[in-house]
């Protein structure tokens, strides 16, 4: 009997060191993540990570703008503009893709190669640079020692992977569903007036349909590429030859024109709109949509876009009151969520 007492007694102080181990182990783990997760804010917001000292990821993701920047496109540190809109950061976690036109592109260690390393224009300008950024930021103390501790087993920690894992980490941090809408879902029926409501219901209805394409929510989303009608150039269904949309992915000319179906939290303030940025402001998206595609009389552009041959079937056009469109317009508002500009742990720390 006391053989027995004494092994259950050695077998309980095994299992309370292994909790004892095991809870050490998660400490040290969390305080990793959240270190990766700081020293990827601080290189989100910082110019050194640019060959030229000129831009970091903020310059065309700025907070101030929902983590977009206000232009039709972003210019790069070589000061010529990339072909596509910046789109809001907020939120991206929940997208299954995570740029314009290619589906295939889905975390942010994958997307983050192309500011990273494109080279018309050169955005950040990593190419045949590399070498030159890991040295400027190897020269600055604050970061060896971030670095150390975010990556505690590797002997030298200031490598192009770790960058892209910390500040992939930090993305993964911006989220925002504090808007009058979410507070509406979670149950105050009072959180949005009656012209939102009325709003809200055209956007769900059948004759609007802007919920089958947009999704609000919280959970992951598939991601949708649609032809919208914003171009039918010569009448043969063709983009501008810059920028053709999924077809330079996929080489299927079924997909010319079509693009991911953006976000519309936080939509009141951040435009300009479309992948081009070409459409100044809500009205006017919302009059392309009622008219089923838009129509460009002159220019190099011209061609009405309602009758490309590759836009969606979704993409049907309706009839709307101006009475309706200011209640739409409302409801659209109610997806502001500023709150995220009070979280100083994801905003700029050099500021």
């Amino acid at each position: 009997m006391k053989k027995q007492i004494i092994i259950v007694f050695l077998l309980f102080l095994l299992f309370w060191g292994y909790l004892g181990t095991t809870t050490s182990l998660s400490s040290a783990f969390n305080q990793t993540s959240a270190t990766k997760i700081e020293l990827g804010r601080y290189l989100f917001y910082d110019t050194r990570l640019s060959y030229n000292g000129t831009k970091s990821c903020s310059s065309c993701h700025d907070p101030q703008f929902a983590f977009t920047d206000g232009y039709r496109t972003s210019a790069g540190a070589d000061g010529y503009n990339v072909k596509r809109n910046a789109p809001s950061l907020l939120n991206s976690r929940y997208n299954l893709s995570l740029t314009w036109a290619d589906s295939s592109i889905k975390s942010f260690e994958s997307q983050m190669l192309f500011p990273l390393f494109n080279e018309h224009p050169k955005e950040l300008g990593w190419k045949l640079n590399e070498q030159q950024i890991i040295r400027q930021i190897e020269s600055v103390e604050f970061y060896r020692i971030l670095f150390h501790k975010a990556f505690p087993k590797i002997q030298k920690p200031i490598t192009l992977q770790n960058i892209i894992t910390a500040i992939a980490k930090f993305e993964d941090q911006l989220v925002a569903f504090g808007s009058v809408y979410d507070d509406y879902l979670r149950g105050n029926k009072k959180a949005m007036n009656q012209t939102a409501i009325k709003g809200m219901q055209l956007f769900y209805s059948e004759k609007l349909g802007c919920g089958n394409c947009h999704r609000l929510t919280d959970k992951p989303i598939l991601n949708k590429f649609y032809n919208t009608g914003l171009y039918n150039i010569g009448e043969e269904g063709d983009y501008p030859t810059a920028d053709q949309g999924l077809f330079e992915s996929t080489k299927n000319s079924f997909d010319k024109g079509k693009f991911r179906v953006p976000s519309l939290r936080n939509v009141m303030i951040t435009a300009p709109y479309t992948h081009d940025g070409t459409v100044a402001n809500i009205a006017d998206m919302i009059d392309i949509y009622q008219r089923g595609g838009r129509f460009i009389q002159d220019g190099e552009n011209r061609g009405d876009g309602k009758l490309n041959r590759n836009k969606s079937k979704l993409i049907n056009g309706f009839s709307i009151s101006q009475q309706e469109k200011l209640s739409l317009i409302a409801f659209l508002s109610c997806l502001t969520d500023t709150s995220f500009m009070q979280q100083k742990k994801i905003l700029n720390p050099f500021n």
